[in-house]
Formats: structure tokens, sequence, C-alpha cells
């Protein structure tokens, strides 16, 4: 009866509609200051990266969308990608923090597309086998679905965006220091605030060093600025710059089976600990760096109205020697696979002009939004690299040293260009609190495969992709919608182990029919979605060459409910059922489930804040998984898992000054288990990991 009555109290409503709001942009000067606000729902200061879209209430958007703030990043300690989302059950990380693939993600059961998945502030990163410094954001957004007419060229799991910190109306200082198993540390400072000059700014530097749970060394350094200035009333200029070093020395990677009928079983080995060191080659290591450079001006032309001219470069950089293992046998026996990379690099640009502004026709209210973009992305490969299988292991027996087979020398050629000429437009039309979303975008692509020897392959294609929702607002912070939406996203890069490794595959088209609710009330909220995706499918054939042919259905539904109970505890949800499979494809695959996707997928949080100390925050948290299958012609599975962590963080009195400390255990039972990677690859989870923090603000 308590809780009936607690629940039955009138709360203050989180969110509106977005026709009872003046868009904003979430990179405005004159945004609240980035308090130390958990995001991870939808506050009413909380917008949508909507690209063509343009900028409105995550309630508002007819996607489904999740949003990690700060403050949550900070509480869970979290130091990659891989860990942001791993709250969100319809979100498959593949990879650990100290991996390849720390930054890899699987949405809704679809890899991410490293091409154009990865943003920040809206921009293009080619974001592979890399990490951005996770200190210098103020949120990381995941927009379900497909996304082609928001953004251009996308795979239909979703997009990721990060959106940098910016400037506060008053000067702040904090910083932290932590401490993770088995030895690393981090400090880190975040700074901000106006200037003499008339300049905002924000500044964040970090340093992170020690040995991981693996056995492998990791130093990384990282700084960002953010800057903006109000050159006049109505001209808004901001600017960013990110920059990371990030060397990890030692470790492996990950398993793969390319032969299944030769492996022979139907099962993966027993999984190992996390902390096995499994290295034969004494001098693995992976060296990256990363690098974001952003200006644009925002022209609040009149109080509906509002132009913005953004420009944006990234480079990231890499060189490595790594292993990875070749599984011949259910009892633990593989290959390593040495693979070298003496460097290789690319680089973005993209330029986009867009306006967004409201108006009225009568009765009917509009959002419109429209402009265009262009961007090019250019990749440079290693003239020489080695992927070779050397020596003879087991999984359970000691490690025998292998010598490195080669030297690691050589220059680089210009692999891939791409480039994207595009035009948008998009329509919010309202009408009481029913509301009609319709655009579309057309986009000139063009992409260019280039050999060592100056071959050179062409695709061209000039698609339109459009979009169309209908929202319904029942009552204020509640909208139900149906959505459907078109796509193309770039081919595979075709991995090391085929007949035809690097080549890139054509384009794919997909669409996307999604049908959702959202409601938000003080002290519960329910967001809830449908979907079917049909998606061209992209895989190894008979011959070992991967090919595109045929489509992957995807169906499923998705959850997330949070309620707010008496004393201080709270109940979050979030739960995904999803069934994929291979259609009008080859005999082999015909009517297979397609890999990598979990039937069901849940986790579950309990918080309790004592109204008798608030200051403490307990949180447990548990992920189950069911089995699913490793590759495509479904010969083996990778089981069921279910990890359990466990959060407190604790607010102390310094003196006046608040010091916030918080621990944390990842995977509290140390249970050893697999990991899903990609079509016929596996990763070691990680081990029991202790994390301990300490940060202060003034």
């Amino acid at each position: 009866m308590i809780l009936v009555r607690w629940l039955a109290l009138p709360g203050p409503v989180l969110a509106q509609p977005a026709v009872a709001q003046v868009a904003t942009d979430s990179g405005s000067a004159t945004d609240k200051p980035p308090t130390d606000i958990v995001v991870n729902g939808h506050a009413e200061h909380e917008r949508a990266a909507g690209g063509a879209l343009g900028s409105r209430a995550i309630i508002d958007t007819p996607f489904s969308v999740t949003a990690v703030g700060a403050e949550e990043i900070a509480d869970r300690q979290v130091k990659s990608l891989a860990r942001v989302f791993s709250q969100d059950a319809s979100v498959v990380a593949n990879g650990d923090t100290y991996s390849f693939n720390s930054y890899s993600q699987t949405v809704r059961g679809i890899p991410l597309d490293d091409y154009n998945s990865y943003r920040i502030n809206g921009d293009p990163f080619y974001l592979t086998t890399v990490e951005l410094p996770l200190e210098s954001f103020e949120t990381v957004q995941l927009l379900k679905g497909a996304s082609g007419f928001l953004y251009g060229f996308n795979a239909p799991g979703g997009l990721i965006d990060y959106r940098t910190k910016r400037s506060t109306p008053d000067a702040f200082a904090s910083a932290d220091v932590g401490f993770s198993s088995d030895t690393i540390v981090s400090q880190h400072v975040d700074l901000g605030g106006p200037t003499g000059a008339g300049v905002g700014y924000r500044l964040n530097a970090t340093h992170e060093q020690g040995e991981t749970y693996s056995g492998s060394h990791v130093l990384r350094y990282s700084a960002s600025l953010g800057l903006d200035a109000h050159l006049t009333d109505t001209l808004l200029w901001t600017g960013d710059v990110i920059y990371q070093d990030r060397r990890i020395r030692g470790g492996t990677q990950d398993f793969y089976i390319t032969d299944p009928d030769a492996y022979g079983a139907t099962h993966l080995p027993r999984p190992v600990s996390g902390r096995t060191n499994l290295s034969a080659y004494p001098d693995l290591f992976f060296n990256s760096h990363v690098f974001y450079g952003a200006t644009g001006l925002r022209w609040s032309a009149s109080p509906n109205w509002t132009v913005r001219a953004d420009y944006s470069n990234s480079l990231d950089w890499r060189s490595y020697k790594s292993e990875w293992m070749s599984l011949t046998s259910p009892a633990g026996d593989y290959r390593p696979l040495l693979s070298t990379n003496p460097r290789s690099w690319s680089r973005y640009n993209q330029v986009q002009l867009d306006v967004e502004g409201r108006f009225a026709t009568g009765a009917v209210q509009h959002q419109l939004t429209f402009g265009g973009n262009w961007q090019g992305l250019n990749k440079y490969l290693p003239l020489q690299r080695v992927s070779t299988l050397v020596g003879n292991e087991n999984l359970y027996a000691p490690v025998v040293p292998i010598a490195y087979p080669t030297a690691f020398t050589g220059g680089v050629y210009h692999n891939y260009q791409s480039t994207q000429r595009g035009g948008f437009a998009s329509d919010t039309l309202t009408l009481g609190k029913v509301s009609l979303i319709a655009g579309a975008r057309i986009t000139r692509f063009s992409e260019d495969q280039l050999g060592k020897t100056g071959t050179r392959r062409n695709y061209t294609k000039t698609p339109v992709t459009p979009v169309a929702a209908l929202l319904y607002h029942p009552w204020p912070a509640a909208t139900l919608y149906v959505s459907y939406v078109q796509a193309l996203e770039s081919g595979t890069t075709v991995p090391d182990t085929y007949a035809n490794a690097h080549e890139t595959l054509p384009p794919v088209r997909s669409e996307q029919l999604e049908a959702g609710v959202k409601l938000e009330r003080a002290r519960w909220s329910l967001s809830a979605a449908a979907y079917r995706i049909a998606r061209g499918a992209q895989y190894p054939n008979a011959a070992n060459v991967y090919v595109s042919d045929g489509e992957q259905r995807y169906e499923g539904i998705e959850a997330e409910g949070r309620i707010a109970l008496p004393f201080g505890l709270s109940i979050k949800d979030s739960v995904a059922i999803e069934r994929a499979v291979y259609r009008k494809t080859d005999p082999l695959l015909q009517g297979k489930a397609v890999e990598g996707v979990p039937g069901l997928k849940d986790t579950v949080q309990l918080t309790e804040q004592p109204i008798a100390l608030p200051a403490l925050r307990a949180t447990l948290e548990a992920q189950h998984g069911t089995s699913l299958w490793g590759n495509d012609v479904n010969t083996f599975r990778v089981p069921a898992v279910t990890l359990v962590n466990a959060r407190v963080s604790y607010v102390v009195d310094a003196g006046g000054t608040p010091v916030t400390l918080r621990a944390e255990v990842d995977n509290l039972a140390d249970r050893a288990s697999w990991g899903f990677l990609g079509s016929g690859y596996v990763f070691v989870q990680p081990p029991r990991t202790v994390l301990l923090n300490a940060s202060v603000r003034i």
C-alpha cells in the first residue's frame, strides 16, 4: 500500500513534447553547466543528436535512444566504450577494455560500422581498433536502428555520438585519481569556466598506466580543449581539439575458428580465466594515436531560426605486433597467428551546413530542418605486413615461446578513399497531440578501392534514403510512435583469414520499421520498442571468399523500465528479445540463425540510497545473456553467461569540500566465460576486477 501511495504522488514531469520547447544546441555556451547529473534516462535537459531531424528531446525522437552521462561514466569508472552501454540489453560489447576491439559494439544483433557508426558532436570518426578518451565527453549517445537518413551511410544497428564537454558560466576545477586491478593507476583533471577575453573553455587531461589483469601493460595520455565565444549577441563560435596517445605492451587478442569441420565440435573449449597470459611472442604491442579538431558557427537568425556551419578533421594512426589464436580442437589446442602492422592511418574531413526553424501554417506547427554536407575518408595500409600461423599451443598448458619470424619495416600505400556529398530535409508537422515527420536525404557516394600497384576499383551510387514517422503525445512526457527508415552502409573490409583479404565489399541497403512508447515520470519511466530490420547479408562462402548476397532479417522487442521505491530503493531493468535469420541467400545459410544474436539478454540493477544517509549510494547489478551461434553456418555456440557487478559511492566532507569515494567490483563471482567478437571469432571475458576512485570538485 505504501508503494501505491508513493507512485500516485504527483511529481514533476521530466520531459515535454518538442512542440512545447525551443530548440537548443547541446554545444552552446548558454547551456546549463554540466554538473554531476546522471544522464541515463531522459531528463528535460537531455536532447538527442538528431542529425537531419534537428535538435529534439529524446522523448520526441521516433527511435530508441540511450544516453550515458559523464557522472555515470565516472561512477562506474568506465575506461572504454566496451563498458559504456553494458547496461543496455540490446547492446553486446565485442571486446574488453585493453584489447583491439574495446570500441566494437553490436546493437540489435548488428555490428556497428567502423566507417560511419561513430561520431563526435555529429562529425564522423573512423573508429577501428582505437579508443577515444571518455573523460573528455559530457554524454555518449546511442541511437539504435537504421539512421541512414539522419547522417548518411551507416550500419542499421545504430549510431554512437560522443558529445564533448562545454564551458561553464562559472569557473570550476575537478580532479580524480583511480586504481584498478591488477596495478593500473589513473589521474584526470577537468577545468572550465569563462576567461577575461570573453571566451569560455573546458580543459580535460588524463594519464593511465599500469599492468592489466592479463599481463599486458597500458600507458595512455589524453587531452582535450573546448572553446566557445559569443562573437555577437546572435553568433556563437565553438572549437574543439582532442588528442590521445595509447600504448599497450603485451597481451593477446581473440580466438577464431576458420574451418568448423576440422575443429570437429559444436562447443567451444572450456574458457580460461581472463588473467591468463597467452602471449607466445615476447614483444607484442599495440600503439594508437587519435586526433580530432573541429570548429563551428551557430547563428540565431531569429528566435525561431538557427543556422549552423561546422568543419571537422580527424586522424587515427596505429602500429602493432599482435597475436590471434586459431582454435583447432575443443580440447583447447590452437595455433598462434602473428599479425603485424608497421604503420596504418586514416583521415576524415567533413563540412556541414544546416538550417533549423519553427513556424506555423494555420493550426499546424512546423519544425523544419534542411542542409547539406560533404565528407571524405582516406585510408592508408602498410605495404608489408605479416599474417602467418606459427607453432602449436594449448589453452591449459604453459605457453611455448616462439621467435619473431620477420623484420618490422615498410611504408604505406593509399588503400581506400570515399566521399559523400548529400542534401537533406525534414519537417515535423504537429497538430494538437499528433506529430508527423517526413524527410529524405540524397547522397552521392563514391568509393575507390586502391591496390598496392595503383589498381583502382570504383563504386558510385546516388541513393535516396527516406524517413517517415507518426508520433502521438497522449499527455506531457509520453510518446507513442511508429517510424520507417532506409539506410545504406559501407561494405565490409574482408579480414586477413579469407581468400579475398582486404577487399572492401559494395555498400549494403537496409530498411527498418519500428514502433515504440516512451513514458517519463518523476518516480518511474518506461521505454519499449518493437522492430523489424531487413539488411543485405555479407558472409564467407564455401570457397572461403567473403561475398555480398541475400538478406538478414532481424525482429525483436526491447524495453527498459525504472521505478523508485520507498526508503531510497530503486530498480531498473533492461531486456531485449530478438530473432534473426538468413533469407534469400546461399543454400548453406538459408534459414540459419544470424551469428552473435542472443535470443534473450537482461540487465537488472537494484540501487539503494538511504534517506537517512543520502551521501551513500550502492548498486547490485546482474547481467544475463542466453547462448548464441558463433558463426554463420551455425556449427558452434557461445555459451550463456550471467555476470554480477557491485558498486558503491560515498560523499565525505573534507573541510567544506565534498570528496566522492567510489568502489566497484565487476564479475563479482570471477566467472570465466567467452564473449562474441564476430562471425567465427570469440574472446576471453575479463576476470573479477576491482576499481577504486576518489574525486573532488571546487
